[in-house]
């Protein structure tokens, strides 16, 4: 990965799109988009066929995140205002 430090919240409104760019005549290499995007915040991940298990690295850590997140909700008590 090229170096970038983004931040950014995701919220219950995130999208994800997947764009595929095929081999053209201008282009030799095919890759596809990923994006993650919010209300005034994109993130655009250009992935090449060789980076195929990194992407699926970024997936597995995003699932473990979730679980971690979702455990946390079932923990922590309501807290009264």
């Amino acid at each position: 990965m090229n170096s970038l430090t983004v931040s950014a919240h995701v919220t219950p409104d995130t999208e994800t799109r997947v764009t595929v760019f095929d081999v053209t005549p201008d282009r030799s290499e095919p890759f596809i988009s990923l994006r993650i995007a919010g209300q005034s915040v994109v993130v655009a991940l250009l992935v090449s066929p060789d980076s195929a298990q990194a992407l699926r690295a970024l997936a597995l850590a995003a699932t473990e995140a979730a679980q971690v997140l979702e455990a946390m909700t079932r923990i922590t008590p309501e807290v009264a205002a």
